[in-house]
């Protein structure tokens, strides 16, 4: 399975490139800039000890079977609105989360179409599983550490919600099925109030588990 990390530049997209490349997926980290991806792509290769291709956002899309948005929010729908054609019929995973900081406090921006997921399964005819936006990136790229946690995860295709399930679970996540992409807005918000309790409470880095 080719599997493309858009924008897969930061920690999610490192912990993602380099877990999967070792579990035996194809791996191909998308950048705006070529001479970025094929860097990242490199370095990442030398963690795996396993090849980690690199190319511009929209060849990797166009290679893929499954392309995780791993892109700031602002930027990921001029992203989407640039790949409808390469990601048609695709399973696209969003771990985005529109939030904003104010006053020092993290809030979560609910958005006119209900939630960054749903905006873009708007954009793009492609089959889009809400998951992975709880996950902790810089522990999650840190191969010391052992995935032992939660991943809800929300769609409307039973087929794209089974393959990220497979993924999911081959990285090591009990992965929860939380229903219908119309309820993405649910765990969206989780992350700004992970955020606002690591930094009140000091605590580093924290995800969810439910038990």
């Amino acid at each position: 399975m080719k599997i493309a990390l858009l924008g897969g530049t930061g920690n999610l997209g490192k912990g993602l490139a380099v877990r999967l490349s070792m579990l035996g997926y194809d791996v191909i980290v998308g950048s705006r800039s070529e001479e970025k991806a094929l860097r990242l792509a490199e370095e990442y290769s030398e963690v795996a000890k396993t090849e980690v291709r690199g190319a511009v956002n929209s060849e990797a899309a166009k290679l893929c079977d499954v392309a995780f948005f791993t892109i700031p929010w602002e930027h990921a729908f001029t992203t989407a609105e640039s790949l409808r054609e390469e990601l048609r019929n695709k399973v696209v995973v969003s771990p985005l989360v529109p939030m904003k900081k104010e006053n020092g406090v993290f809030t979560y921006v609910r958005l006119p179409e209900g939630s960054a997921a749903e905006k873009l399964a708007k954009i793009l005819d492609s089959k889009v599983v809400a998951a992975f936006h709880s996950v902790p990136a810089a522990r999650f790229a840190d191969l010391n550490e052992k995935i032992d946690w939660d991943l809800p995860l929300c769609g409307d295709d039973d087929e794209a919600k089974a393959t990220v399930t497979e993924i999911a679970e081959k990285l090591g996540f009990r992965v929860l099925d939380a229903g219908p992409l119309r309820n993405s807005s649910l765990l969206e918000s989780v992350t700004p109030l992970i955020i606002n309790i690591m930094v009140r409470s000091k605590t580093g880095e924290l995800t969810i588990k439910f038990i």
